[in-house]
């Protein structure tokens, strides 16, 4: 059983991996992978001494112990990675894309900030398995730490002012920016692509000389996205000029 007093030191330190002041964000669910490929009481007590930004390389080669250019599955990086290549007008084999993640993603200095909505490694979404003993049930967990966690990353948004855009894959995180921006944002496109995934692009003010974008997108795997549903949204960004 993971030690709860561990488990709270984890909540609200740690965003994401990569540059918090930097012109794109990519926020999603919550971490997967380092409770699969590392046993769940070493990550999370590594993890309780995150700091706000970690480099992703340091975290998982030096840390964790794993080789990211052989790391199996990373689905939700990849898909990732080749929205950052596409925005930068750049290749995105397979190659490409495995060397961006081995060598550029979420790394500090960088251009980008690969966030979490939720903090805690889980392997199931609606899952609250690993963490019963604190939570009884996933919406107990949503409902303590969903709100404390979008004030923290709302501060951070309005703290730092090269964010440009925000993308995200996660509806809980989407609708809260919706909520809290309910008087200042627009939705400015809307489109689905090619049948099923479905993006919504909003233009929001933070204050009042500052605007951010904020574009939603279908989850990142899972066969919800597709690379040429990125590469169309990418498209429709440059076309309005936002980065």
């Amino acid at each position: 059983m993971v030690p709860k007093k561990l488990v709270r030191k984890c909540l609200y330190n740690w965003l994401g991996y990569g540059e918090l002041n930097s012109p794109i964000w990519i926020v999603g669910t919550e971490e997967g992978g380092s409770g699969k490929n590392i046993q769940l009481n070493t990550a999370i007590k590594l993890r309780s001494g995150f700091k706000p930004s970690m480099d992703l390389s340091y975290v998982w080669e030096n840390l964790y112990g794993f080789d990211l250019q052989h790391i199996k599955g990373g689905g939700i990086w990849k898909y990732a990675v080749s929205f950052l290549l596409s925005l930068q007008n750049e290749k995105r084999s397979p190659e490409d894309i495995k060397k961006f993640i081995g060598k550029k993603l979420g790394r500090k200095g960088a251009n980008h900030l690969m966030g979490e909505f939720l903090p805690l490694p889980k392997q199931k979404k609606y899952s609250i398995e690993d963490y019963e003993h604190i939570w009884s049930t996933i919406e107990e967990y949503h409902k303590e730490v969903a709100p404390k966690r979008f004030l923290i990353i709302d501060k951070n948004i309005k703290d730092n002012r090269k964010i440009k855009l925000i993308v995200s894959y996660e509806r809980m995180f989407t609708q809260s920016m919706i909520d809290h921006y309910k008087n200042t944002i627009k939705e400015i496109d809307q489109w689905i692509y090619p049948k099923k995934q479905k993006y919504c692009l909003y233009k929001i003010s933070v204050s009042q000389d500052r605007n951010i974008f904020l574009l939603s997108t279908p989850f990142f795997g899972q066969g919800q996205i597709s690379y040429d549903g990125i590469n169309n949204a990418v498209h429709r960004i440059k076309e309005l000029k936002i980065i």
